[in-house]
């Protein structure tokens, strides 16, 4: 039984079970400013911030960490704006702002500038975005270029009900 589950949601997670639907129904990796049927970009989304830190100021903090959060997501197609409110439980507020590029055939592109409440800021690029009706993976590099230094592969994973 958990087998077939685990091969269940590999399958669902691939897009195998879609026929490859999975990247259509993705309207930012697709670079297009109208969302798929039934998907809406913007809004609340709670989930997780995870973290693998490295080469930082001070080396206490490097490693793997992780918070939950709440993402407040923003989206203009017209100025080409995408932004992030995350208000962790930690409880730290940051902001991530940037404009994203994409034509419909090229893969989105998001990158900014990161602040956050505590002073912190940095810079931002976006490897990778995947959005659905009830699902948002972000995978951003992050650099850290004020009193704390660091480079951080980070995965912010979300989720909402309809």
């Amino acid at each position: 039984m958990v087998k077939s589950l685990w091969i269940m949601v590999a399958i669902a997670w691939t897009g195998l079970g879609a026929g490859g639907a999975m990247a259509d129904g993705n309207p930012l990796a697709r670079g297009t400013a109208a969302p798929a049927a039934g998907v809406v970009v913007a809004g609340a989304w709670n989930g997780t911030d995870l973290e693998k830190r490295s080469a930082c100021t001070n080396p206490a903090i490097e490693g793997d960490h992780g918070t939950y959060a709440e993402f407040d997501v923003g989206f203009d197609p017209v100025a080409h704006a995408f932004g992030i409110d995350e208000k962790a439980i930690s409880p730290l507020n940051c902001t991530y702002q940037g404009s994203y590029t994409g034509d419909g055939n090229a893969p989105l592109t998001w990158s900014g500038t990161l602040s956050c409440e505590d002073g912190k800021h940095g810079t931002f690029t976006m490897r990778s975005i995947e959005v659905g009706a009830n699902s948002l993976f972000i995978h951003l590099d992050v650099k850290l270029d004020t009193t704390e230094t660091c480079t951080i592969e980070k995965v912010i994973a979300a989720g909402r009900l309809p």
